[in-house]
């Protein structure tokens, strides 16, 4: 696995299990129903997509919102943003292990520009999830410990660090 790969995983997976231990009422429906894993980790990439946005140039003139584009122009596609669009995720701050679009959202990218190791990332994620959720039932926060910072980067999103206690089955 690459450096990349490796980071970008992690990072995930972390931010994944920041929302789970902060919605417990989430976190005991994914351990009653482990059916329920792969909808959390789309919900999760929804809100904390690791790849915030990636670069692109405009391949002919455009406008979006009012707002004119030019031919060439550079621009900043910020996937993140979408992700939390309310017209498409009601209540698009909240995490909810069982929301029906979750997969809609746009931390893959769309189109020819749609991540080929999409695939790769949710396979990983959820052998992750079933692992940890089946082997360790009592996951919390370490009291005192968390401040949520995030590595600073405009394009990529993960937590510097996540304190977590445990208690083994």
């Amino acid at each position: 696995m690459s450096k990349a790969r490796l980071i970008l995983a992690t990072a995930f997976v972390a931010s994944a299990m920041m929302l789970l231990v902060r919605n417990p009422d989430q976190m005991r429906l994914v351990i009653e129903d482990p059916s329920l894993i792969p909808n959390m980790i789309e919900e999760a990439m929804r809100i904390e997509s690791p790849v915030q946005c990636l670069f692109r140039v405009a391949k002919a003139a455009s406008e979006i919102g009012g707002a004119k584009i030019p031919e060439g122009a550079r621009l900043a596609v910020m996937y993140a943003s979408g992700n939390r669009d309310e017209a498409e995720f009601p209540d698009a701050e909240g995490f909810d292990v069982r929301r029906a679009n979750a997969r809609t959202h746009l931390a893959f990218g769309q189109g020819e520009h749609f991540c080929i190791g999409a695939a790769l990332a949710r396979l990983e994620a959820r052998v992750a999830f079933e692992t940890l959720l089946t082997r360790i039932p009592v996951i919390r926060l370490a009291a005192g410990k968390n401040e949520f910072a995030h590595t600073p980067s405009f394009i990529l999103r993960g937590l510097r660090e996540l304190h977590l206690e445990f208690e083994a089955g």
